[in-house]
């Protein structure tokens, strides 16, 4: 081997020798930065991660707060609700305890009139049956009866029938008139149209008064009786404008309606 191979082959030593050292010294250099990005990768994830870890505290504390707000307010809302149904429910006990002591009252009141009910009802018919039984002496001006001096004077026209009936249920019948004084005494009093207990229903052209005995004198207006139609079977009194005129006797039909003249 020459010179020029030897000198060669330390010359490749050298430069082996050389840059070993240095590509180690790199490498080893590039782990480090490499090492470093990494731990900063980390804190910074770490970092990251606890941001979003307080983020998602802090939504889920404002989360919780607005729901308890909304709770509370809901729960007053519930409450306030409750309170007035409880006031209407008080509201309306009050007016069914004052209508219920109203409607007591009210029933207080319908019986206490009743009772005043009965207790006149009681007395008008202890009136009715102490005038009904007293003498036929009493004038009454208004009512359904006029009295005079023993005679009874319905206000209320019926039928002769209906009028015979009337003084029947008052113990008395419809008047017989057998005697001039009679006749003047009636005339003087009768105002109005009446009947009188004097008909012929029973036969035609007979007259008889109600006690079934004949008419012996009558007191007939000019013309009558004419039975008239064929229907005119009772007889009535007719006021007469002059007191010395006794001639007031007309028949006419027993449907007709006038006051009834009784006597007891």
């Amino acid at each position: 081997m020459d010179s020029d191979d030897i000198y060669q082959n330390v010359e490749r030593r050298d430069i082996v020798d050389t840059t070993g050292p240095q590509t180690l010294n790199h490498s080893k250099d590039e782990g480090k930065d490499q090492k470093c990005r990494g731990s900063r990768c980390l804190v910074l994830m770490t970092v990251c991660l606890g941001i979003i870890c307080v983020l998602l505290l802090v939504f889920i504390i404002l989360q919780h707060i607005s729901n308890r707000a909304e709770r509370e307010s809901l729960f007053k809302s519930y409450k306030n609700t409750v309170e007035e149904f409880n006031q209407t429910i008080n509201r309306l006990q009050h007016n069914y305890t004052e209508l219920k002591t109203e409607k007591d009252q009210l029933k207080n009141s319908f019986n206490s009139l009743s009772q005043k009910k009965l207790e006149l009802e009681t007395r008008v018919t202890s009136l009715s049956n102490t005038l009904e039984t007293k003498a036929f002496k009493e004038v009454f001006l208004l009512g359904c009866l006029c009295r005079l001096d023993g005679l009874l004077i319905s206000n209320k026209v019926m039928n002769w029938a209906d009028s015979r009936q009337y003084c029947r249920d008052r113990g008395a019948d419809l008047v017989i008139i057998d005697t001039v004084q009679k006749q003047r005494y009636i005339s003087s009093l009768v105002k109005d149209r009446v009947w009188i207990g004097l008909t012929d229903i029973q036969k035609e052209g007979n007259m008889k008064w109600v006690d079934n005995s004949p008419l012996r004198r009558g007191f007939w207006m000019e013309g009558e009786p004419n039975d008239e139609h064929g229907k005119e079977d009772c007889v009535e009194m007719i006021s007469s404008c002059s007191s010395s005129n006794l001639k007031n006797w007309n028949d006419l039909s027993c449907s007709e309606k006038r006051k009834g003249i009784c006597e007891k």
